[in-house]
């Protein structure tokens, strides 16, 4: 029987070994609410997706975990179990400092086109100092300003709820961010228009 790490909406993580090493096994669970095919489909596709984005965040310098091994029938991927500390505890911890290399790290992948889909504190490991960037289950390509803004939109809730105390440590994150990204600006002006738009609705 299999030890049930973690279980999201998405999928079910399972801590396990693979040749040796520590892994973590992500496997998409089966939506009975959902026609079959179309199940069987859309669970494939984000688990091909989710991969890809792995690797591409990776060759732009962005740290994400190691693939060991994809199983596309299963809805499996193994990969390396990153050991350290979410951000979230660290940013408690009072180490806003790395706020600004968050920014700059999220810069990168949306520079590459790479939207996170859950950028939280708690998705982000701290591992012998340097950020790891895990769970792009909700993740996609995009060259979309809006789609760039949305996904910081997501970040800035998470982060304004959790680390209220901190506010300095956002305005880190925008620096680092416009620093990275020539496109920075613009994605923040549309950021606010978004955040004026919902607060209207």
């Amino acid at each position: 029987m299999l030890f049930i790490f973690q279980r999201g909406a998405e999928a079910e993580l399972h801590r396990e070994r693979y040749l040796g090493m520590e892994a973590l096994a992500k496997e998409r669970i089966e939506k009975r609410y959902r026609n079959r095919a179309l199940d069987e489909k859309i669970r494939k596709r984000r688990t091909k997706e989710e991969c890809l984005l792995l690797s591409k965040a990776k060759e732009q310098g962005v740290r994400t975990p190691v693939i060991y091994s994809i199983d596309m029938e299963g809805k499996r991927i193994v990969m390396e179990f990153v050991r350290g500390e979410r951000l979230k505890d660290s940013l408690n911890a009072g180490n806003v400092k790395l706020c600004r290399e968050v920014g700059r790290l999220v810069g990168k992948l949306h520079k590459a086109g790479i939207v996170h889909g859950d950028l939280t504190t708690s998705n982000i490991i701290v591992k012998d100092g340097k950020l790891v960037f895990v769970d792009f289950g909700l993740g996609s390509i995009s060259k979309r300003i809006e789609d760039f803004a949305t996904d910081l939109l997501v970040f800035k809730k998470t982060y304004s709820a959790t680390h209220f105390g901190l506010p300095e440590g956002w305005n880190l994150i925008q620096k680092g961010y416009m620093a990275e990204f020539g496109r920075g600006r613009a994605v923040f002006e549309k950021l606010g228009e978004i955040e004026k738009r919902a607060r209207y609705m």
